[in-house]
């Protein structure tokens, strides 16, 4: 399947068409006619099944088909709202991590027989990781706060993590209190108790998530802070060592497996020294202030400088936890807008990569 996209030379003129299988995006001024073309291969129904077989992974439900299956980015049921990975029905991920998954769903089923496993998401490219990251459409500074950064990437690149949840048998989800891939701080499990007692989540939804955790987890996955549908199988230093890293949605354009071999070198994900922390922000100004000025409330503010304005945090915490809570107190003092930044050997990263880091050992 091919989608052809032509664009003129020359702004400001941008009608844009969509047809079937066909993009045609015309740009520049209409007297002008100049035109290049772009041939883009995009997913076939099963190249990226074949992909994953090349790379030695394992359809999750050959193991055991009272694993659901419900693929949010292969429809588009996601929050790009379009479907990245055609055609494809099964979840795939290496076969130590399926026999992994396996044993979560037989302690669920043991807890109640009417209880199924729902893998949401398994395997993924990097390259749909790309897509991701590019065409998420969040205010300026939220993307950095909810999606990984492609460069650091994800477990999921190397077959390696799973997002999931627990549907009956009739097909009804559990209420964990957030939708799947949701840009929110309710999707949070290291403060759960805090937004019970706010009203902003129920003690039913938070044991929704318990369960969740403590059948996964005694399977041996790992959560995360930031999202409760997601667990991790091994650390990134271990997928690293042992699993190769899933480059392309595209046959060819994965070095281990094109048929054409050239000599660059494999393409690998950053893996920069880790010096995490967290520091809760109450001030993005163009203006630059000492610090000791009525406005903070005598707090001991910090200064750095990101994207040409000047931001102001409180505090350096080692985990994402015990940020939230300073940003509780914080929010208390009157500082409605403060939100949690993270940072690696100085420099501003976004949450969710400062989490990838600190599961990386």
């Amino acid at each position: 399947m091919l989608a052809i996209i032509i664009s003129t030379l020359i702004m400001p003129y941008y009608p844009t068409y969509n047809l079937k299988n066909v993009e045609i995006i015309a740009t520049g001024k209409t007297a002008i006619h100049k035109y290049r073309v772009q041939v883009i291969k995009t997913i076939s129904n099963t190249e990226l099944e074949r992909i994953y077989k090349a790379y030695g992974l394992v359809n999750i439900q050959t193991l055991d088909t009272t694993i659901w299956v419900n693929l949010k980015y292969a429809q588009t049921d996601n929050f790009l709202k379009r479907n990245l990975y055609g055609e494809i029905k099964a979840a795939y991920v290496h076969k130590d991590v399926a026999i992994k998954l396996v044993k979560a769903s037989s302690l669920l089923r043991s807890i109640n027989h009417n209880y199924r496993l729902v893998v949401l998401d398994a395997a993924r490219p990097l390259s749909i990781q790309k897509q991701m990251w590019v065409d998420v459409n969040l205010p300026n500074g939220e993307r950095e706060k909810f999606v990984a950064n492609p460069e650091l990437g994800s477990l999921h690149n190397y077959g390696a993590a799973v997002d999931v949840t627990i549907a009956t048998t009739d097909s009804n989800y559990l209420d964990m209190g957030t939708p799947y891939d949701t840009f929110s701080e309710l999707a949070y499990t290291v403060n759960e108790d805090v937004l019970v007692k706010k009203g902003k989540l129920t003690e039913e939804q938070v044991n929704n998530r318990r369960l969740l955790r403590k059948v996964m987890t005694s399977a041996g996955f790992s959560p995360i802070e930031t999202e409760w549908w997601h667990f991790n199988a091994c650390s990134r230093k271990y997928a690293k060592a042992n699993y190769a890293l899933i480059v392309s949605h595209i046959y060819e354009e994965n070095p281990l497996l094109a048929t054409t071999k050239t000599s660059e070198s494999m393409e690998m994900l950053k893996e920069p020294k880790s010096n995490v922390f967290f520091k809760v922000q109450i001030l993005t100004s163009s203006k630059k202030y000492t610090g000791k000025e009525a406005h903070f409330k005598g707090l001991k503010v910090q200064m750095y400088v990101h994207n040409q304005l000047y931001k102001y945090t409180v505090g350096n915490y080692r985990t994402l936890e015990q940020a939230l809570e300073a940003l509780d107190k914080i929010k208390q003092k009157g500082f409605a807008d403060a939100f949690v930044v993270a940072f690696n050997n100085n420099e501003r990263i976004g949450i969710k990569d400062a989490i990838e880091l600190l599961h990386s050992e």
